[in-house]
């Protein structure tokens, strides 16, 4: 009889460590960094085109690095370094679900070095069932088991199609103990072409310190450094490549000395820090004048995540009309402001503005963000995102706006209620640096085109062209709101159970929030 052991937002140690194995013989050349140099992992955006009724209405992201596991063939996964999430997950070669079936899957049995392991970190006794664990995401979920093998880092990595590979600046190779999955759900797993995640969340997110990626890259003595930086941009500028640094940080990534905060309540093991005050055009919002909201820095989020009901105060806010405009990061909107204890975060436009114009017949009401129920069960909420007051049921014509980059989250204490998720727009316009050492994280602006040429008065006068995927009458289209609710009903939805108040417009390959961070952990020891 299976027994059930249920974790959530964070898991106490509810075993003893696995012994310790001598490391695996390294099948790769292995070259270390010079001293004081970080590992150099490129990283690869890929943006997936999210369709309503065949047409191209937006567009999700995501960014992944390349590394291997196993021997004495090490076999290549994609996997997508997520600060919000605390284990490396791989698809599993026993999985036959569609999100596994499209993807490299790991077999267990083409290593040599493979250990099947249960959750104390110990080999399965043979004959025995091996323990497994649940783990939830804010959009997607998994079911795995557990091995450890040998993983490597630093594998040269191409940047899009048909590109020359993107050397690393060195190796690395490690013991790791991993998450295998038998089950992955379709959303969002699917449709990217990544394999996988590497979780870079504190220790404290992961089941123990054996499964924590940087407890064990702490006690190989490979690294020189406590820090790990990570440098995303938006692929729109040749030559400028995402990245992530490992036993330090980039200093050319950043425009000025990094600013420092401390990260809050690290025992639940995410990277947040406290945030002081929100202000949207100067003006600062009543949410954060209790003193307490904190935000995850979290690498694996597409939106900028605002507490509900906070949310739909935020995006009213910030939306405006689109005009004429084809591209609504041009757009001319208030400035949002994040007071960190060590750095006031400014965002604008082109920071958490969807891209696209969207008219106002696409109803994004029934989103539910990431949601989890106070009595620790994953729970959909009646939230929104959508300013309420743009829509009017009785018009005759469609007009188009422009709407920011948001979703709710709706967490209960301690790590709720006020909890924001600062994701791809808040990292796109920062460098980010982690001391998992000093558990601090520091920011900097970044040092990408976009900040360098945000003076210049030709960028904001600026219209681009649409890709050429997009119809523009998904956006701007005049037609009869009956017509148009047809095939748009849904857009803007990142949630946990699949759950909406409109679920016959809805359909799972149509979301484009990607959030990885980890929020559910349940685990089942098995006995034959």
């Amino acid at each position: 009889m299976a027994v059930y052991f249920m974790a959530v937002l964070s898991i106490s140690i509810l075993f003893g460590y696995g012994s310790s194995f001598s490391l695996f013989p390294s099948f790769f050349q292995e070259k270390t960094p010079a001293p004081g140099q970080p590992l150099i992992v490129p990283l690869r955006r890929e943006s997936v085109p999210v369709k309503r009724q065949g047409k191209v209405v937006s567009f999700k992201t995501s960014y992944s690095g390349a590394i291997a596991v196993g021997s004495p063939n090490p076999q290549q996964f994609r996997v997508v370094f997520d600060t919000g999430s605390g284990h490396v997950v791989l698809p599993g070669a026993t999985c036959e679900s569609d999100a596994c079936l499209v993807h490299q899957r790991f077999n267990k049995t083409a290593s040599n070095t493979a250990v099947p392991l249960n959750a104390n970190g110990l080999p399965v006794p043979k004959g025995e069932l091996c323990d497994q664990v649940d783990i939830g995401f804010g959009t997607g979920k998994i079911k795995g088991e557990f091995v450890r093998d040998q993983l490597c880092l630093g594998l040269p990595s191409d940047s899009a199609e048909g590109a020359e590979p993107r050397q690393p600046s060195g190796q690395m190779c490690l013991e790791m103990n991993m998450v295998m999955a038998v089950e992955m759900s379709t959303q969002p797993f699917k449709s990217f072409n990544f394999d996988g995640i590497m979780g870079l969340a504190l220790s404290s997110l992961a089941l123990s310190d054996e499964f924590s990626f940087f407890n064990l890259v702490a006690k190989s003595g490979k690294v020189q450094s406590a820090h790990f930086g990570v440098f995303l941009t938006e692929g729109d500028v040749e030559g400028e490549e995402s990245e992530l640094a490992i036993g330090g940080y980039n200093a050319n990534r950043a425009l000025h000395p990094l600013a420092w905060s401390p990260v809050a309540m690290a025992d639940f093991g995410y990277w947040q820090v406290r945030i002081l005050a929100v202000r949207i055009d100067g003006q600062e919002l009543d949410i954060c004048r209790d003193g307490t909201c904190r935000g995850v820095v979290d690498t694996g989020t597409s939106h900028l995540g605002i507490p509900a009901p906070h949310d739909r105060e935020v995006a009213a806010l910030l939306t405006v009309d689109a005009g004429d405009l084809l591209d609504c990061r041009l757009a001319r909107t208030p400035i949002m402001e994040i007071q960190l204890e060590s750095i006031n975060i400014t965002l604008g436009a082109e920071n958490y503005m969807r891209s696209l114009p969207l008219r106002d017949d696409v109803n994004m009401g029934s989103a539910t963000g990431i949601a989890l129920g106070a009595n620790d069960s994953q729970a959909a909420a009646s939230v929104t995102s959508d300013p309420a007051h743009l829509s009017d049921k009785n018009q005759t014509t469609v007009a188009s706006h422009c709407r920011p980059r948001l979703m709710p989250v709706s967490l209960p204490a301690p790590v709720g209620p006020k909890l924001f998720i600062l994701g791809e727009p808040v990292l796109h316009r920062y460098y980010t640096v982690y001391d998992w050492k000093g558990l601090q994280v520091g920011f900097s602006l970044a040092n990408n085109h976009r900040n360098n040429a945000r003076s210049d008065p030709q960028v904001a006068d600026t219209q681009e062209a649409l890709p050429d995927e997009v119809d523009p009458s998904f956006l701007m289209q005049r037609t009869s709101p009956g017509q148009a609710l047809r095939g748009l009903a849904h857009h803007d939805v990142a949630h946990l159970m699949q759950q909406s108040v409109v679920t016959s417009f809805r359909h799972e390959e149509d979301e484009d929030e990607v959030l990885f961070v980890q929020v559910k952990l349940c685990l089942s020891t098995r006995s034959a």
